[in-house]
């Protein structure tokens, strides 16, 4: 993820290239689609996790994902285990930068 750099711009008119937007929209199973932000993305044990959240909240979602072409596919982490080891990398992350950030699957629990 990167931020935009306030100093190679002057307002909104910015000019100075393309900018990684940390905010994704996907297309939901009912048809509709959402925006998430991502949170952060890791590689374990080989494989791709992103932590992504609904714009203004303050839990998150954890799947897998991988690059297949031009596209990025996203997918749940069936397996308990994966799940665990890959949701206890994250919440150390978070629990880190801000201790208010709540797994949503930790509420599950």
């Amino acid at each position: 993820m990167h931020e935009h750099e306030e100093h190679c711009c002057e307002g909104e008119d910015c000019t100075c290239g393309e900018h990684e937007s940390n905010i994704i929209t996907l297309d939901m199973e009912d048809g509709s689609q959402k925006d998430f932000e991502v949170l952060q993305i890791i590689n374990h044990e080989g494989k791709n996790y992103i932590a992504l959240a609904e714009l203004d909240s303050a839990e998150y979602d954890i799947l897998r994902f991988e690059e297949v072409e031009d596209s990025v596919e996203l997918s749940i982490i069936e397996e308990d285990e994966e799940f665990d080891a890959v949701a206890a990398i994250f919440d150390d992350l978070f629990n880190s930068e801000d201790p208010d950030m709540l797994s949503a699957e930790e509420d599950e629990k």
